[in-house]
């Protein structure tokens, strides 16, 4: 009979995989604990499993690791634990159904805040709590202690915006994630103040501040108009009795001063065949390539897409609700449609939801947000070795109205294939145009001579 085995996780890797994937091992072999899997160091192992949690944190293991997230995202999580784990042992606590609310917020407060800002909290607590509450180990699911003060408030926010301003999700978007950035400066600025105490002053010194970052024009008059409107709710709600909305300058951005950046149509195809269909992600990105560079999606209608939006029997897409308040009705050409086929048949994750564009990583599901949708984009070009101007969906976008332009295709075609509400949003780029600007263009004095 073959004594207990301890497995080297290096030198057999690919057998530590098939014990892991097994509900058993052989005879006489050590079974393998999940959480070896993700931290190999003795000494991490031994505190790991000292404390209250420790025997519950195989289980974690197990269940992170058979839903397929990454070593280390479980590393993450459970290093989370760990620190849980210790510091339960610490105050004396000997069995996890004692852990409650008031201690999880005593060791945000003393552990984690003495330590340094840990990203990863959020996310960790509720995997960790999530698991002793459908283990039956504890009663109450803990509260998220780490949210954001400021939530109920730009919950409202987002509220009024949508119900009374009738914007659409995308503006709203912008709106809240500016509005939280002012909010967490001020926060942090003005700790032993509330809103109501909010003074000219305050507004202008955030104003500087942001004006004195690197970024672009756009996004400093953006962040400008964005804080405006948050301000106009503030006093519509009787937070601010003065009106300070006056106090944030006006940021000149011409709208037409730039050429929009762009690829040339060569390097655009040459992004489409670099993308191999034999695995799932593959298929799945080059779907999303297509629906941007031959129908000029915006990357949030690519996000969310779902399967009745797409009419197989007419060939046709259609958008109910999009940027322009109005239903975008789109050709559902041969190409886009192929490679739509491929991954909702071979390669969309199965009974997960009726959008069509899914993460295939842990957690498999939908995306949360359309800048998924340009990371995508970003990784596909460097991938391809592709210099970009930008490596954002919108830049693909731009290049398909630019590859128009030049072929002469109206204005007003255009506008309908993008869904702009106006045709002045599609007459910037008229300046790429190079055809008829050559065509218009006076001569240089006496034939070029001296």
């Amino acid at each position: 009979m073959i004594s207990i085995v301890e497995i080297d996780f290096t030198t057999h890797n690919i057998f530590v995989h098939y014990l892991l994937n097994r509900a058993w091992c052989p005879i006489g072999i050590k079974r393998i604990k999940m959480i070896e899997y993700f931290f190999k160091q003795p000494c991490r192992l031994q505190r790991l499993r000292r404390g209250p949690l420790a025997k519950h944190l195989d289980g974690l293991a197990d269940e992170l690791y058979h839903k397929g997230y990454q070593q280390t995202t479980g590393q993450y999580i459970l290093s989370f634990a760990g620190r849980l784990n210790t510091f339960a042992r610490l105050q004396g606590i000997t069995d996890a159904s004692l852990i409650d609310d008031a201690f999880t917020e005593r060791f945000l407060k003393d552990e984690l805040a003495y330590e340094g800002n840990f990203g990863y909290a959020p996310a960790a607590l509720f995997h960790v709590t999530d698991y002793l509450l459908r283990q039956g180990v504890i009663q109450n699911r803990i509260e998220d202690k780490l949210r954001d003060p400021d939530e109920n408030l730009l919950d409202r926010y987002n509220d009024h915006l949508i119900k009374v301003q009738g914007l659409t999700q995308v503006t709203c978007a912008s709106r809240i994630r500016n509005a939280r950035i002012f909010l967490q400066w001020y926060r942090e600025q003005h700790s032993d103040r509330s809103l109501r105490d909010l003074r000219g002053k305050d507004v202008m010194d955030f104003i500087l501040e942001i004006l004195t970052r690197s970024q672009s024009t756009y996004w400093k008059k953006r962040i400008c108009c964005d804080i405006k409107g948050l301000f106009r709710y503030l006093q519509w709600e009787n937070i601010l009795t003065v009106n300070l909305d006056r106090v944030v300058p006006r940021i000149p951005n011409w709208r037409l001063a730039k050429i929009p950046r762009h690829l040339p149509w060569k390097r655009v195809q040459r992004l489409i065949d670099s993308i191999s269909t034999e695995t799932t992600e593959g298929k799945r990105d080059k779907a999303i390539v297509l629906l941007i560079s031959t129908l000029g999606l915006r990357s949030k209608e690519v996000h969310s897409l779902k399967l009745q939006h797409i009419e197989w029997r007419s060939s046709e897409i259609r958008l109910p609700i999009t940027k322009s308040h109005k239903e975008r009705v789109l050709p559902l050409t041969a190409e886009v449609g192929e490679a739509l086929v491929d991954y909702i048949l071979n390669g969309r994750p199965k009974n997960r939801g009726d959008q069509v564009f899914m993460r295939h990583k842990a957690p498999v599901g939908p995306w949360k947000t359309a800048g998924s949708i340009s990371n995508v984009i970003r990784r596909r070009l460097i991938l391809a070795g592709i210099k970009a101007p930008n490596y954002g969906a919108h830049m693909i976008r731009h290049s398909l109205a630019t590859k128009m332009i030049n072929e002469g295709v109206s204005i007003t075609s255009i506008a309908d294939l993008l869904g702009h509400a106006s045709i002045d949003t599609t007459s910037i780029y008229t300046k790429v145009d190079v055809k008829h600007l050559a065509s218009v263009a006076l001569p240089f004095w006496n034939g070029g001579k001296k």
